[in-house]
C-alpha cells in the first residue's frame, strides 16, 4: 500500500489521539468547576429531545439527570460513555425512575432528533437524545465545562474536543457531580443513590 493510501487512516488516527488528549485535559478543568462551586443550573431553553419535543426544564422537571455530551460520529469516547450510562442504570435497579439519562449532542448540525434516537437506542432505549440550535447547545454545554474556555472547535467531526465525564444534575439542573472516566459503574450508582437519599 502506498503512502497516499495510508494517509487518510493516519490522519484519522492523529485526530482521534488529539481528541483523547484534549478530553483528558478537560477532566482537570471540570474538577476545578465542581471544586469552585460553579454548579448553578442552566435551563435547557428550547433544546429538543429525540422526538422533536421541547425538553421541559422547569425546576424539578425530570428529577435528577445523568448527562453525557458527545456526538453520533464520535469514534470511541462517546460509545464507551453511553455503555457506562447503560450499566449504571441497570446497577441502580428498579428505583432508577427518578433519574433521567440524557445524551446532549455537540454536533446539532448533523445530529438530528432521528439520528439521535437511533444512536442512543443502540446503547439503551431509556437514554434521551437532546439537540437544538447550535448556539444554544454550546451555551448549555459550556455551563458545565464541557469545552475548554475559548477553544475553537474543528469542523471535522472526529476532532470535536469535549469532556468525557458523565454529569449528575439535580432537580434544578445544578451540577452535583462530574464522574471521571475512571469511575466504576458501582461507584457512580452508589453515589447517585446516596445523593437521592435512597
Amino acid at each position: 500500500m502506498g503512502s497516499a493510501e495510508r494517509k487518510p487512516s493516519l490522519d484519522r488516527g492523529i485526530l482521534i489521539v488529539a481528541g483523547l488528549i484534549g478530553a483528558a485535559l478537560m477532566v482537570g478543568y471540570v474538577d476545578t468547576l465542581v471544586s469552585a462551586g460553579s454548579t448553578n443550573g442552566h435551563r435547557f431553553g428550547s433544546l429538543v429531545d429525540q422526538n422533536g419535543h421541547v425538553f421541559a426544564s422547569e425546576a424539578g422537571s425530570h428529577g435528577y439527570k445523568l448527562v453525557a455530551f458527545g456526538f453520533t460520529q464520535c469514534p470511541d469516547v462517546c460509545p464507551t460513555t453511553l455503555l457506562k450510562v447503560h450499566r449504571v442504570l441497570d446497577a441502580l435497579g428498579p428505583v432508577k425512575g427518578s433519574l433521567t439519562p440524557l445524551f446532549v449532542t455537540l454536533d446539532p448540525v448533523h445530529d438530528t432528533p432521528q439520528a439521535l434516537q437511533q444512536y442512543t437506542a443502540a446503547f439503551d432505549e431509556r437514554i434521551i437524545g437532546i439537540t437544538g440550535d447550535a448556539g444554544e447547545v454550546r451555551a448549555f454545554a459550556s455551563t458545565y465545562g464541557v469545552y475548554p474556555p475559548g477553544e475553537e472547535q474543528s469542523a471535522m467531526r472526529e476532532a470535536i474536543t469535549h469532556s468525557p465525564m458523565i454529569y449528575l444534575l439535580g432537580r434544578d439542573n445544578e451540577m452535583l457531580a462530574a464522574y471521571q472516566p475512571v469511575a466504576g459503574v458501582d461507584t457512580i450508582a452508589q453515589d447517585i443513590s446516596r445523593r437521592q437519599g435512597r
